[in-house]
């Protein structure tokens, strides 16, 4: 350990007062001793060994111990200036502080992290099935798609070939559509599962006809 610039005394040696020669009796330099010498700077004799600190480090790691469907927060470990002392440079401080922060951000994150939902990038894209039963009943439907986020389905029609058109956004997997006397619809259903949204499902055309 590098000097601190006090001097301090492990014991104390016994001397003659009249020739100032020593009478061989020590004993230990204690603090509850009467005859007790405490520490004291002496710069000359004990020169202080230099001292190098460590300048701020931090890590960021990702929580990485939620469950199935989870992802793990981003959360950042850090070492502060002058919390690592090295008596060779400051590089061998920080290194010290790098060295604390690769064995201990992981656990940190672990236990101040939190867990949310993890998107889906690409949701499944649905089957539209239908059945028409004459006249004005239409009966569409879709298997519900399971995903531990919110979810909605996004229905579209067209009429007689024009532009498809948002007809419904809701949780159902079902929509009943009345349809006209000899017009074409046509229909495709999309799904928005935590922001992202599926491409369109496969297109169920009908002919509305008199029962």
């Amino acid at each position: 350990m590098e000097n601190t610039g006090y001097k301090s005394f492990e014991t104390l040696e016994r001397y003659y007062t009249d020739d100032n020669t020593s009478t061989g009796e020590t004993k230990p330099n204690v603090v509850t001793d009467p005859d007790y010498i405490a520490p004291f700077l002496d710069t000359a004799n004990c020169p202080p060994g230099a001292r190098f600190y460590n300048s701020k480090q931090t890590k960021i790691v990702a929580k990485n111990n939620c469950g199935p469907g989870y992802v793990g927060s981003d959360e950042t470990l850090t070492a502060y200036a002058n919390q690592f002392v090295s008596n060779e440079s400051v590089l061998d401080a920080n290194n010290q502080a790098i060295a604390w922060l690769d064995a201990n951000a992981q656990i940190y994150a672990n236990n101040v992290g939190v867990c949310t939902i993890a998107p889906i990038t690409n949701p499944t894209v649905p089957t539209l099935q239908y059945a028409y039963y004459g006249g004005e009943t239409m009966t569409l439907q879709w298997p519900n798609f399971i995903d531990p986020g919110a979810i909605t389905y996004q229905l579209y029609r067209s009429i007689n070939g024009g532009t498809p058109m948002l007809l419904q956004t809701s949780t159902d997997t079902f929509y009943y559509d009345k349809l006209s006397n000899d017009v074409t619809y046509s229909y495709q259903i999309r799904i928005n599962s935590n922001g992202y949204t599926s491409p369109y499902s496969n297109t169920v055309t009908v002919i509305g006809r008199s029962s």
